[in-house]
């Protein structure tokens, strides 16, 4: 087995004795996670701040595999940063769950610092870890005031939006009693209520909170359901949702209710800033063989080239009572799911938001 980093001496001359037990004084005597991983993953040195953090003492580590600490739904994701960071020799930082000696999951936040042998091979890599659970339950505060926020404001246009076809409804069903019938009236009913099933079906998946699980799904369909729950809100501010994508959407692996969330939270900024009306393109673009490009453009009042620096920024917005929280929140999602949100815009004319995310088959390349 290859030896730990702080018992290599490569270098007859570097580091002298004393520094390198000042390295392993520094790593012994922290509350964060430090540890030394080879390239099979197999754990060669973990600080004993392990068992304060985790329960589990440091030789429960040495010696075994560092992904059987990780939480099965985050294993795939781990495994492929540890890859990219082999593959491009460069530092990686991502967070995961990792188990604690209680059965319970704790969030961590993992640094990754390849380390090369004399030939500039990658041999081993050094890690910093630190719990971060606290404020992934801040987060997790903060997005569900952001849904709520999002559903407050919605609200009186699905009120308006369900009551027409609730009175279609009730009006065709008082024909089918009185003995009109008639197969078109059974078939509008069902329309209108297939209609409610589907708008209601749409919050009740924002609302529920829920772990993270990434899972294949289809962009397109995606993308029609946040559409679906607008479509009220813009008919009341006299705006229409034009959807376009190319011919074949590819699928992507995404934890599809916060995905929701981003499509949400920018169409939601695209309609505060069209208060005269116009129009909202949707589009599925190709970005290339790895990524799906999702473009939303709108016919808004713009952002000026001073005030977008600024976006994403919590407490950060251009609406009057905007919190800025949600564009922060959703580049946190997308930037978690490996991918990038860019905004373009000009004032007086309007906004162009892109979110790009890599699709199913890249993530299946990285296994």
């Amino acid at each position: 087995m290859t030896k730990p980093l702080f018992d290599q001496m490569k270098h007859p001359d570097w580091p002298p004795p004393q520094t390198a037990e000042k390295y392993r004084f520094v790593a012994e005597n922290t509350q964060d996670l430090v540890g030394v991983v080879d390239m099979e993953g197999i754990v060669l040195y973990a600080s004993p701040s392990h068992e304060l953090v985790l329960g589990f003492p440091s030789s429960d580590f040495e010696g075994n595999s560092a992904f059987y600490f990780v939480h099965p739904d985050d294993l795939a994701y781990v495994k492929s940063q540890f890859d990219d960071m082999v593959t491009l020799e460069s530092k990686f930082d991502f967070e995961w769950r990792c188990k604690k000696a209680d059965g319970s999951w704790v969030y961590i936040e993992t640094r990754g610092t390849p380390i090369f042998d004399e030939n500039r091979k990658v041999v081993q890599c050094v890690y910093g870890s630190r719990d971060i659970s606290e404020r992934k339950k801040a987060e997790e505060l903060l997005l569900r005031t952001e849904k709520l926020s999002i559903v407050g404001q919605m609200a009186a246009g699905v009120a308006h939006e369900f009551r027409n076809p609730l009175t279609s409804i009730k009006g065709f069903a008082q024909l089918l009693h009185e003995g009109n019938e008639k197969p078109e009236y059974i078939e509008l009913i069902l329309s209108e209520v297939r209609r409610l099933e589907a708008i209601l079906w749409g919050f009740l998946t924002l609302a529920k909170p829920q772990a993270p699980k990434l899972k294949e799904v289809d962009a397109e369909v995606v993308l029609q359901q946040v559409v679906l729950i607008f479509s009220t809100q813009s008919l009341l501010n006299n705006i229409d949702i034009i959807e376009e994508h190319d011919s074949e959407v590819p699928r992507i692996y995404c934890d599809e209710n916060q995905i929701k969330q981003v499509f949400i939270n920018i169409l939601q900024n695209a309609v505060d800033a069209m208060p005269n009306g116009g129009i909202i393109r949707t589009q599925i673009l190709s970005h290339n063989s790895d990524y799906i490009k999702f473009r939303f453009i709108d016919q808004g009042i713009g952002i000026s080239a001073e005030r977008i620096k600024s976006i994403g920024e919590p407490f950060y917005s251009s609406k009057e009572k905007g919190t800025g929280l949600g564009l922060m929140l959703s580049n946190k999602i997308v930037h978690e799911h490996g991918g990038s949100i860019h905004i373009e815009s000009t004032v007086n004319e309007g906004t162009i938001v892109d979110v790009i995310l890599p699709i199913y088959s890249s993530f299946l390349k990285r296994d």
